[in-house]
């Protein structure tokens, strides 16, 4: 494995040196018409990048008390080729390329405080490097008619205007072993996504007012993503033990949703989990939108359905029901049927005064979401009586699951800020913005809770 890690890598310098330095003969061994083309229509650029992450509890003893401080640092080596075939057909395909160490410090951390032993093992030292030879991208951009645009492969697919937490961009799948659970803002939007193959097509049905009908469709071929939960230890890896992630809080620290149905009060808990993928094939997602300008304002509307990916829309199922500390939970999630709004405005002035404010906005409606719902004290059904512990299974809906009609929205203001300090450009102006997102359940009721850490999921929720 590591020799053909360390040729993939090897042919990959050798391309990038071939096409980038000149041969000193006259002519290229594969003929001068292939010359001509490597130089005129190939393009290659790419990016280093290093990446040092920080967390700092600031107060959270229930979550970060005893977790680690500095718990990254990641090194990404990306090179990028563009190649321009015709003016309707074009490729881009890109390569990603990651060194991300451990550190000894955790790994003992993580053996000693993991209860029971064994249960439980810190990450390999080498679990966030990538080196895969397949593509990071591979876009083929194809022009059929004036306004006609179609790209085919491995891509991203965002939907959404806000700069920052996106409610539409739910068309890739997350990859939040990157970012922090609750700060996907904090680091790139594309580093927090993973390309899926499929087919974009976008038709431009009035040129003047920019009206785009777009169609996407993703067939799911793309296998499910070897990680660890960043909340809850997760057993995705290939030997199926339960690991934690990088900016997952330790075991004794928190209280899981879980443990609620294991744990009296003061007592101790031990979660399993494991992640219920749809197979290759099976997870399928479509979509369409249109937008339209009318003067300053762009709005849009569309429509999502498929399985939903995202790690915060997960609920759970019991897989056993045994007493004691073990508490064995599957995580899943469901097919949705999504209805997208957005809007981007450009403010110049308001009463007089110059603002040149970009205000945007993303509305989302997701019928029938599901939650884990549960009793609280937990209590015997069939009596009524107090079991003692903090929670229990729900006595209304015994599949633990609920499914509420949810509204989504997010409104953000974003402005470009020069400072006065720095002369140079680019580096004067830099872009402030404010952003405001809720969530909104109508027919709300008690017992609602995130699977994670058992909070409370409130009628109105605002980040």
């Amino acid at each position: 494995m590591k020799l053909m890690r360390g040729q993939a890598l090897f042919l990959l310098v050798s391309l990038a040196t071939f096409l980038a330095v000149k041969p000193s003969q006259a002519e290229s061994i594969f003929g001068a018409d292939f010359e001509k083309f490597v130089k005129e229509r190939v393009a290659f650029s790419g990016f280093i990048e290093n990446t040092t992450g920080l967390a700092v509890g600031s107060g959270d003893r229930r979550h970060f008390t005893t977790s680690n401080r500095f718990v990254m640092n990641r090194l990404t080596l990306q090179p990028e080729f563009n190649v321009d075939f015709a003016e309707s057909a074009k490729l881009f395909l890109s390569w990603r390329l990651v060194k991300e160490p451990r550190y000894k410090m955790e790994a003992r951390s993580r053996r000693r405080t993991v209860a029971p032993a064994g249960a439980a093992m810190p990450l390999e030292n080498t679990f966030y490097d990538e080196d895969s030879p397949k593509p990071w991208e591979a876009v083929l951009d194809l022009k059929p008619a004036d306004q006609l645009q179609l790209r085919l492969g491995r891509q991203f697919i965002s939907w959404g205007e806000t700069d920052g937490i996106r409610i539409l961009d739910v068309i890739n799948p997350q990859d939040t072993t990157f970012s922090p659970p609750f700060a996907p803002n904090l680091f790139s939007l594309d580093e927090a996504r993973i390309p899926t193959w499929g087919i974009r097509a976008l038709y431009t049905a009035q040129p003047v007012t920019n009206s785009i009908v777009e169609f996407f469709a993703l067939p799911g071929f793309e296998e499910a993503k070897q990680r660890v939960d960043d909340v809850l230890g997760s057993n995705d890896t290939a030997d199926q033990r339960v690991r934690y992630g990088r900016w997952s809080s330790h075991p004794e620290t928190r209280m899981p949703f879980g443990c609620l149905f294991r744990a009296p009060l003061g007592g101790t808990c031990a979660p399993i989990v494991t992640r219920q993928h749809p197979d290759a094939g099976d997870s399928w997602k479509i979509g369409t939108r249109i937008t339209r300008n009318f003067g300053a304002l762009n709005l849009g509307l569309g429509y999502i359905w498929g399985f939903n990916p995202q790690g915060a829309d997960q609920v759970f199922k019991f897989q056993s029901t045994a007493a004691g500390p073990v508490v064995n939970l599957r995580l899943r999630n469901d097919r949705a049927s999504l209805f997208a709004g957005q809007f981007n405005y450009t403010l110049t002035e308001f009463a007089g005064i110059p603002f040149n404010t970009a205000i945007r906005g993303e509305l989302l409606f997701y019928p029938d979401k599901p939650y884990n719902v549960s009793e609280f004290p937990g209590r015997n059904c069939a009596t009524g009586a107090l079991t003692g512990f903090k929670a229990g299974p729900s006595c209304l809906h015994r599949t633990q699951i609920v499914e509420k009609h949810t509204i989504r929205y997010a409104l953000g203001f974003d402005r470009s800020v020069l400072i006065p300090l720095l002369q140079e450009d680019p580096w004067r102006a830099f872009t402030l913005s404010f952003q405001l997102v809720q969530s909104i359940i109508p027919n709300h009721e008690d017992g609602i809770r995130f699977f994670s850490t058992a909070e409370k999921i409130d009628k109105v929720t605002t980040t």
